[in-house]
C-alpha cells in the first residue's frame, strides 16, 4: 500500500514537473534558481557583497514574473522566430536592468528609479491576465483565467503552508522525543522549498491551458454574485450619499472642499470599478436589466463628484505647491473622468482597458527621461533658486547661521514654506539635491518651529532620527552583557527646562542621559543613516548606544511636556 502511494506520488509530480518544463521552461529555471540562491543566503549568513545579491535576488524574482508573461503570450503567437525574439529581447533588458542597478549608486536618490520599478512590476503583473487575450471579442476568457489564476495560486500558497508547517513540525518532533539537534537553518531550508518553490510549481501546474485557457462560457460564481449585491452596492451606495450630502453642503455655504474628500472620492471610483468587473460575467452571460442599469449608469452618478476630488486637488497646489503625490493623484483624477466617461459611452460592454490604461499612464509618468518625480525635483528647485536670487545672495551654500539669517528676509509663513520645501527635497531626493544652497551643519527641522506664526499659543520643537540597518557597534572593553532595550518616556512641566533629558529604564533600574546639543546634532543626519550614538548611564557599569529616537518637546498655553521614544543597546559589565 505504501508503495503503491510512493509510486502514485513520484509519478503525479513527475508528470506535472514534465508539463511545467515543456509548456513553462524559463520559468521554472527562474524557479529552482531563486529556490538555490534563498537556500544559499541562509547557508552563508552575512554575505560579503550584499549588494550582488540583492540585485541577483531581484533579477531572479522579476525574472520569476517577467518569463510567465511571456510565454503565455508566447502561446497565441505562431512563428516560432518572433517568439525567440521576444523573449530574448526582453530577458536582456532585465539583465540590462540588473547591471544599471548594480552600477547605481548607494549616495544617490532611489525615489526616482523606485517609482519608476514599481510601475515596471505592475505592467508585468497585470500582463499575465490581459496580453493573451487581445484579439477576443471580449473580456469573458481575461476574466475567467484571471478568476482561475488567482484560485489557483491562493489553492498552491494554502498547500505550501500546510507543508511547510507539517515538515516543520515533524523535524522538530525528532528534536523533541529523541534529542537530536536540529540547526535552525533547517527550518528556514523548509520554508523555502515549502512556500517558494512548491507554490510556484504548484501555481504553474494549475495555470488554464489550450482551450481552458480561453475559455468563452462565461463562469457564474454565486457567492462573487451576491458579495456585489449584497456587500459592495451598499457600501458603494453609502460613499455616494455621504459625498452627494457633502457637495450641497459646501455648495450652500459656496466653501471649497477640503483635500481630504479626495481619498472618498478615490474609495468610491475603487467600488465602482469592483462592481463593474464583478458584475461582468453575469451581465453577459444573463443580461439583467438591472445589472446592465448599474453598470451602465453607476459612472455616470461617480462623474459629478470627481470635480469635488479635482477642486481639493487644485486647491492643495494652489496652498503647498507641487509634489510627487500631488502630480499623481490629478493624473489618477483624470483617469478616473476618462473610465467614467468611456464606461457610459461604451456602455461597459469591455472592462480590460481599465487596468491596462492605468499601468500604461502609470508607466508613460514614471520611467520616461522626463517623469513626474524629475519634474517635482527641478520645479521646488527652480523656486528656491528665483527665492535666492531674488534676494541677491552670493555666498553659498549657506551655514546654519547664514541659513537662519536669509529666512528672516521673510515673512514667518514664507519662510516655512521655504524650509518645508528644502526639507521635501532632501528627504525624497537626497543631500545632493540641496547640496548647492545648503551646507550638511544646517538643522533644517530645527527650523520647522523657528519661524511660527505670530499669535501662536502652540509650539512643537521635534527631533528623530535612525541608524542604518547594518550599523557597526564595537562591543566596549570589559562589558559582557548586552540588551535590547525599547523604552517609551513622558516628562514632567519642570523637566523640560533642563539641557539634558534623563529617561529612567524601568526594566534595568537605571537611567540614560542625553542632552539637547546632542540631539540637534544627531538630528541633522538623514532618517537611516545616523551612526549608532553612545550614551552614559546613571550606573558606571553601564554604557547605552542609541540606535534610534524621536523626541516631541511641545508647548501648549503656556505649558510643556515631552515626549520621548529611544531604541537601542544596553552594555552591561
Amino acid at each position: 500500500m505504501l508503495r503503491h502511494w510512493l509510486q502514485k506520488t513520484i509519478q503525479t509530480f513527475n508528470g506535472a514537473l514534465q508539463i511545467n518544463l515543456k509548456r513553462f521552461p524559463i520559468t521554472l529555471f527562474f524557479i529552482l534558481s531563486l529556490t538555490c540562491y534563498l537556500c544559499y543566503l541562509v547557508a552563508a549568513d552575512q554575505p560579503e557583497n550584499k549588494k550582488l545579491y540583492w540585485i541577483l535576488g531581484y533579477y531572479l524574482s522579476v525574472g520569476t514574473l517577467l518569463s510567465l508573461s511571456l510565454h503565455l503570450w508566447c502561446e497565441e503567437i505562431k512563428s516560432l522566430i518572433k517568439k525567440s525574439i521576444i523573449q530574448t529581447g526582453a530577458h536582456a533588458l532585465l539583465i540590462a536592468d540588473a547591471f544599471y542597478l548594480y552600477s547605481y549608486s548607494y549616495e544617490k536618490s532611489f525615489t526616482e528609479i523606485g517609482i519608476a520599478h514599481g510601475a515596471g512590476l505592475l505592467a508585468i503583473g497585470l500582463s499575465i491576465f490581459f496580453l493573451s487575450f487581445l484579439k477576443e471579442k471580449n473580456d469573458i476568457p481575461s476574466w475567467n483565467f484571471a478568476v482561475s489564476s488567482i484560485t489557483s495560486c491562493i489553492t498552491a500558497n494554502l498547500i505550501g503552508c500546510v507543508m511547510s508547517c507539517g515538515i516543520s513540525l515533524l523535524v522538530l518532533s525528532l528534536h523533541k522525543l529523541f534529542n537530536i539537534d536540529i540547526d535552525t537553518r533547517y527550518y528556514l531550508y523548509i520554508v523555502i522549498i515549502c512556500n517558494v518553490c512548491l507554490p510556484l510549481l504548484l501555481f504553474l501546474g494549475l495555470l488554464p491551458s489550450r482551450q481552458e485557457k480561453h475559455n468563452t462560457f462565461p463562469l457564474l460564481h454565486s457567492f462573487l454574485n451576491n458579495v456585489i449585491h449584497y456587500l459592495f452596492l451598499p457600501l458603494t451606495g453609502g460613499y455616494l450619499i455621504v459625498l452627494y450630502i457633502y457637495a450641497l453642503r459646501i455648495l450652500a455655504s459656496w466653501e471649497l472642499p477640503i483635500g481630504w474628500v479626495s481619498w472618498l472620492v478615490i474609495a468610491l471610483m475603487t467600488g465602482c470599478i469592483a462592481i463593474e468587473f464583478g458584475l461582468y460575467p453575469t451581465r453577459i452571460a444573463h443580461g439583467k436589466r438591472m445589472d446592465e442599469l448599474i453598470a451602465r449608469w453607476l459612472p455616470a452618478f461617480v462623474l459629478p463628484l470627481l470635480c469635488l476630488m479635482t477642486i481639493g486637488i487644485i486647491r492643495r497646489f494652489n496652498d503647498y505647491g507641487v509634489t510627487i503625490n500631488r502630480l499623481y493623484l490629478i493624473t489618477l483624477n483624470v483617469w478616473c473622468y476618462f473610465v467614467c466617461i468611456t464606461l457610459i459611452l461604451i456602455k461597459a460592454k469591455r472592462i480590460n482597458w481599465i487596468p491596462v490604461s492605468f499601468s500604461i499612464i502609470f508607466l508613460l509618468t514614471s520611467i520616461l527621461p522626463v517623469n513626474y518625480s524629475s519634474i517635482t525635483q527641478k520645479t521646488i528647485q527652480n523656486e528656491i533658486n528665483k527665492e535666492i536670487q531674488n534676494t541677491q545672495q552670493k555666498k553659498l551654500p549657506f551655514s546654519h547661521e547664514e541659513y537662519t539669517q536669509w529666512l528672516k528676509n521673510f515673512s514667518s509663513a514664507k519662510a516655512q514654506s521655504i524650509n518645508e520645501k528644502i526639507i521635501y527635497l532632501y528627504e525624497w531626493f537626497g543631500k545632493e539635491s540641496i547640496a548647492q544652497w545648503i551646507d550638511e551643519n544646517v538643522s533644517l527641522y530645527m527650523l520647522r518651529t523657528e519661524f511660527k506664526n505670530e499669535g501662536e499659543t502652540q509650539g512643537t520643537t521635534s527631533y528623530s532620527g535612525k541608524s542604518a540597518s547594518e550599523a557597526f557597534i564595537n562591543i566596549p572593553d570589559g562589558y559582557d552583557k548586552l540588551q535590547y532595550v525599547n523604552q517609551y518616556y513622558v516628562s514632567t512641566n519642570d523637566e523640560c527646562e533642563k539641557q539634558i533629558l534623563a529617561i529612567p529604564l524601568q526594566q534595568e533600574n537605571d537611567t540614560v542621559y542625553i542632552s539637547y546639543q546632542t540631539l540637534e546634532k544627531l538630528n541633522q543626519y538623514k532618517y537611516g543613516e545616523m551612526p549608532p550614538a553612545e550614551l552614559k548611564c546613571n550606573s558606571n557599569r553601564k554604557i547605552f548606544y542609541l540606535t534610534e529616537f524621536s523626541v516631541e518637546n511641545t508647548t501648549e498655553n503656556n505649558k510643556k511636556h515631552i515626549q520621548v521614544s529611544i531604541n537601542g543597546y544596553l552594555f552591561s559589565k
